[in-house]
């Protein structure tokens, strides 16, 4: 229509040659219009997605570019271009139907469309209303339904009324409700049993007056008061409370009590439901005294176990040294014989004492366990050789397999050499002449190494396997008795693999022989740790140092400082005795020691309290290396004897290899009382690498503990910094022990320790330790590093 009105302007125009231009102008303002709007509005988006739509806008669209300059024009111009236009617009009219018909067929199917919908509407509309009348005459019979309910339930509601009334009468707790004003508004009949009143005496009384002991009421009164006041309350709804009642006697006993608030007739009202617990309460604080009794009898114990063990190894340790120093002396052989027979029991009998202590340590826990690197095959090669004579004196033979088994296990080394010497050591004593096996193998679809002990010997009825476990049982206990044995092997043995994780059983047969196995986790690696391994020979101290080293011995057993006098001086050592920690303070003060040994159960001053003065002391043994003595040897207490300044610990009984193999690893000392590192270390690397390199590793090493000496004398701040300085503190105690610098070595370990631990409590005393022992090491070092310049 827009069209056919442009042609009916133009065409009069055209006809008017004097006539005005303006209706031609405004008929193609309006087509020009509609075709902008149809082309870009979203209204006829649908209609411009067409087929056949598109080809026409663009012919409309190229009539409005072709055309719009000329209407813009003069009229002259406008004039002139008429018949162009007029022909123009003829030739557009196909596409204009095409794109109106298109236009009208879309429209007139949207309102087809449009009445189905509103049809479809109208008709769910009429379901709908149908439905909702339907449901509104349900709704009418379930509400007449639900009235004849409500009828039934108030009568039903009524009758539990009356029971519950009953219920709360006959209860055993008692039950007692107040108002906000604190009086009693209920009272059973169990609260009348409790408290000694009467419900018509209760009843409209303030309980505060009633039943609240004396002590408590005005605690009471103010919270009372405060719910009020402001509503705030701590023992309503706060579930079960322990507190105290009075009766009406006046007696205060403990009761439990659950406190509720609920709204009566809309009122708050209180209610209490109380139990008295005095008989429970007794019966608890015979528990707490019988309790008390027993750790303080498990704390005797302890104590007994400690001052026993030091009360027995001291004589053995005299018996023990006694007898190795006679048999280095010239004895006819009936002497050695006897010495040999007093030798082995006395060698028994300290192992009983083991034992004993060995399983009083496991149940109190204290087992310090220290997983290493272990090759089975090296350790089995380690327990035959140990075995070897026993089992050859037997008649036995062995064999050992670790085919199947793991190459490497992470575990206690000297606990799982004990269970196994137990295992294979009852296997030796009741087998003769036959076979005894040594296996170790992978258990399938685990992570478990097994170890297994077997032999042909006499086994064991399947009713005594259940008992072999436990302590002090010998299944042969008669005088007559071929085995020796105190009962404790295998009872330690089953302790001690517990502690690693493990488990342990047996497999036997009377006549045919036992299988023993232990399975234990096979670990993962853990940090490297220095062992020292008891099996090799031990290091003469003459054999590692510059000359003879002057130790002071303090110990107040005159035959345990015979045995270790006589021991040193053989070694080439100097000797001066302290009879007790008063006199070893008084030695230490006076003269230079290389190393002092103290006992630590000494009269007067004991052996930490003794290390610990000479540590804080000015003197010229402030520094010098302390092994501690003593019979017994808990994990916390080498804790404590390494705080008080304990450099080593030898566990008594002293041998000659363990005391010399202890002085030995201390390294030799400088005599200006700091421990310096080891001359063949540095003979060594002198050899290896030259003169140069080794000045340059001891100038790179002071550099860097210098440092970190520097940095520890500040706060440590951030986590990160602190972590820098435990890298640190790690790499200079790993150069610390390639020098052999012990004592420095372990302050730097337990200054990487601190650092690492997240809340580091014991940071600054490890900084302090670390600065002083760096103090008295370093100059040692400039000594051979001037050494090596010169």
């Amino acid at each position: 229509m827009d069209l056919l009105a442009l042609q009916v302007a133009v065409n009069a125009a055209l006809a008017d040659e004097d006539g005005t231009l303006a209706n031609a102008r405004r008929r193609f303002d309006i087509f020009y219009s509609r075709v902008t709007v149809t082309s870009e509005s979203r209204q006829f988006a649908e209609l411009r997605s067409q087929d056949g739509a598109d080809e026409a806008l663009i012919a409309m669209n190229a009539f409005l570019d072709r055309q719009v300059t000329r209407f813009d024009a003069s009229d002259a111009v406008l004039r002139a271009a008429l018949p162009d236009i007029v022909q123009d617009l003829e030739d557009l009219r196909d596409q204009v139907r095409t794109f109106s018909l298109l236009g009208v067929k879309l429209f007139a199917l949207a309102k087809d469309e449009r009445r189905e919908a509103l049809a479809l509407l109208l008709t769910r509309l009429g379901i709908l209303t149908f439905a909702l009348v339907f449901t509104l005459l349900l709704v009418v019979l379930v509400l007449l339904w639900m009235i004849r309910r409500s009828a039934r339930a108030e009568i039903a509601v009524e009758n539990a009324r009356n029971r519950l009334q009953e219920v709360i009468s006959t209860s055993i707790d008692g039950i007692l409700a107040m108002n906000l004003q604190g009086q009693v508004v209920d009272y059973n009949g169990a609260a009348e049993r409790i408290f000694g009143y009467t419900r018509d005496e209760a009843i409209g009384q303030d309980m505060a007056d009633l039943i609240i002991p004396d002590h408590l009421r005005n605690s009471h009164n103010a919270g009372m008061k405060r719910f009020r006041l402001t509503g705030e309350n701590h023992v309503v709804g706060a579930g079960l409370l322990q507190l105290e009642a009075k009766r009406k006697d006046g007696a205060v006993f403990p009761v439990e009590v659950t406190i509720a608030s609920v709204d009566a007739d809309g009122e708050q009202i209180f209610v209490s439901f109380l139990r008295d617990v005095s008989a429970r309460a007794a019966v608890e604080k015979e528990l707490v005294v019988a309790r008390d009794k027993a750790v303080a009898g498990e704390k005797a114990k302890a104590e007994l176990l400690a001052v026993m063990s030091h009360e027995m190894r001291t004589p053995l340790n005299g018996l023990l040294g006694t007898m190795v120093l006679m048999q280095e002396t010239r004895l006819a052989p009936k002497q050695k014989k006897y010495l040999s027979a007093m030798e082995t029991s006395a060698s028994l009998l300290l192992s009983h004492v083991n034992n004993v202590l060995s399983i009083s340590g496991a149940e109190a826990g204290q087992l310090d366990l220290k997983p290493i690197e272990i090759r089975p095959d090296e350790l089995f090669r380690q327990l035959v050789a140990s075995q070897q004579s026993s089992i050859s004196a037997n008649g036995n033979a062995i064999t050992v397999s670790t085919g199947q088994g793991p190459e490497i296990v992470w575990a206690d080394r000297t606990r799982l050499l004990q269970v196994l010497l137990n295992l294979l050591g009852n296997a030796n004593k009741f087998t003769r002449n036959g076979q005894l096996v040594l296996e170790c193998d992978s258990v399938p679809d685990s992570d478990m190494v097994e170890f297994r002990v077997i032999d042909d010997g006499i086994g064991i009825a399947k009713e005594d396997q259940s008992r072999i476990w436990e302590d002090f049982q010998m299944l042969d206990a008669s005088y007559s008795r071929v085995t020796e044995g105190s009962g404790l092997g295998l009872a330690i043995s089953k302790r001690l693999v517990i502690a690693m994780g493990g488990e342990i059983g047996v497999e036997s047969e009377t006549g045919k022989g036992s299988l023993f196995w232990v399975r234990l986790p096979v670990g993962t690696p853990v940090e490297k740790t220095t062992v020292t391994d008891n099996t090799k020979t031990p290091i003469h101290p003459t054999e590692t140092t510059d000359g003879t080293l002057d130790i002071l011995l303090v110990e107040d057993n005159m035959i345990n400082r015979l045995v270790a006098r006589d021991i040193l001086e053989k070694a080439g050592h100097r000797v001066v005795e302290a009879e007790d920690g008063h006199d070893g303070i008084k030695a230490a003060a006076t003269e230079l020691f290389d190393i002092i040994l103290m006992d630590i159960s000494m009269p007067v001053i004991d052996g930490v309290t003794a290390t610990h003065q000479i540590r804080e002391t000015e003197g010229p043994n402030r520094s010098t290396p302390i092994i501690a003595l003593t019979a017994h040897a808990l994990a916390e207490d080498l804790v404590r004897f390494r705080k008080a300044g304990v450099t080593d610990t030898i566990v008594k009984p002293l041998t000659k290899n363990t005391l010399l193999r202890s002085v030995g690893d201390i390294g030799p000392i400088d005599r200006t009382g700091r421990i310096a590192a080891a001359e063949d270390v540095f003979s060594v690397l002198r050899a290896q690498i030259g003169i140069p390199k080794t000045f340059a590793l001891i100038a790179q090493f002071i550099a860097e503990t210098d440092r970190l000496a520097s940095r520890c004398s500040d706060a440590v701040g951030s986590p990160a910094e602190a972590h820098e300085l435990a890298d640190q503190a790690h790499n200079a105690a790993g150069s610390a022990a390639v020098f052999q610098l012990k004592a420095l070595g372990l302050s730097l370990a337990d200054l990487e320790t601190a650092l690492r631990s997240d809340r580091r409590p014991n940071l600054h005393a490890a900084m302090v330790s670390f600065t002083k022992t760096w103090s008295q090491a370093r100059p040692g070092l400039l000594l051979h590093s001037q050494g090596l310049s010169d």
